[in-house]
């Protein structure tokens, strides 16, 4: 067999395992994780958070004192920590939002389009003859107020992938062995893919939903007191809603603009409403311009309309999980094929990649 013979027989036995290795990752997402979705992506965010907790308080605080604490002990504080302020918020603050959303909802409900077209120019009125606005607001009054139903659902998923979360970080040495033991099987092309895959996906994911969680506290924060100075009502409830809008890229801003104009109407006329883009333009231009170029190390600058479809295709299939995680997968399935979507020269990229490579896996960590 001459050595050209050879080079395409590993090159075709390398494609046939990275399709094998595709097949069976896409088998087991469907089959297994497609019905319980929710649980199997909070799981993943939980733990993830939870890991690098436990990496911050042993690096930046035993490290420094120079104590000696196992991770096991450590990640069984910060749960009981996490569980206890759940707990408390449940019971003391939960309500409370609860009892917000569904006034908002009311008040959506209760919003008259007839009052806005009377204050409008005549030529501008037309539009409202055309499209039965009263409708829309009242279906999306009726599913802001009714979605507090499924606050329960979303409480069971949130146990069973805080016990998950906590099994897999707890026992990740015997994870590890196993996995080990795997990697000297007959399906060691599999594995090893997935650790790969895994480990590329989870630094490249955690890095996007980071900046995405700080930049939305960050406006939810700012809003809630422009709100508050404005003197809308419920601001609570308004800042959650404006919080878990702000994670959707792009969107967010406008699905949250509305039912925001719709209660500056009804609190303030058309001043308030002016007065309520012109705040949440300011918000965006300093998301867009300070907070973004600041916080995003990659660069990542997608185009808005790329931004929008991505959108509705992963919410097409995954729900409003999609609108959260739609981007960040993008994001890494670029990242995964060398795609260059960011504005990085060619040096910023190579040493990127070379901290990339010097980066640890979490199953590879003792």
């Amino acid at each position: 067999m001459t050595e050209e013979t050879k080079k395409i027989s590993i090159i075709e036995k390398e494609i046939k395992e990275k399709i094998i290795s595709w097949i069976v990752m896409l088998l087991i997402f469907i089959t297994i994780f497609w019905n319980m979705l929710d649980i199997f992506l909070l799981t993943f965010i939980i733990t993830f958070i939870f890991y690098h907790l436990v990496e911050i308080v042993q690096n930046k605080i035993c490290k420094r004192f120079s104590i000696i604490i196992p991770d096991g002990l450590i990640l069984s504080i910060l749960y009981i920590i996490f569980i206890t302020l759940l707990v408390f918020g449940s019971i003391d603050i939960a309500p409370k939002i609860v009892k917000q959303f569904t006034d908002i909802g009311e008040i959506l409900i209760a919003f008259d389009v007839n009052a806005v077209r009377e204050s409008l120019d005549p030529r501008l009125a037309e539009i409202f003859d055309h499209i039965d606005f009263n409708t829309y607001i009242s279906e999306a009054g009726n599913m802001l107020a009714s979605g507090v139903t499924t606050i329960s659902i979303f409480g069971v998923s949130l146990f069973l992938s805080l016990i998950l979360s906590f099994l897999l970080l707890l026992e990740k040495k015997k994870i590890k062995k196993f996995g080990e033991r795997l990697a000297s099987s007959k399906i060691s092309f599999v594995y090893h893919y997935w650790i790969k895959f895994g480990g590329n996906f989870a630094v490249t994911f955690g890095k996007v939903m980071k900046v995405q969680v700080t930049i939305a506290f960050i406006n939810a924060i700012a809003s809630m007191i422009l709100l508050a100075v404005l003197g809308f009502p419920k601001i609570l409830g308004l800042g959650v809603m404006i919080f878990f809008l702000g994670l959707i890229p792009v969107a967010g801003v406008i699905i949250s603009l509305i039912p925001l104009c719709i209660i500056a109407f009804n609190i303030g006329g058309i001043t308030k409403v002016i007065a309520v883009i012109l705040m949440i333009t300011l918000i965006h231009a300093v998301e867009a311009y300070l907070l973004n170029p600041k916080l995003m190390s990659s660069k990542t600058e997608l185009p808005v309309c790329f931004v929008f479809i991505i959108l509705i295709v992963a919410e097409n299939y995954l729900g409003v999980w999609g609108l959260l995680i739609g981007v960040p997968i993008f994001i890494f399935l670029m990242s995964a094929l060398d795609v260059d979507y960011s504005n990085t020269s060619k040096k910023e990229k190579n040493q990127k990649k070379n901290g990339n490579s010097r980066s640890f896996n979490p199953v590879d960590r003792h």
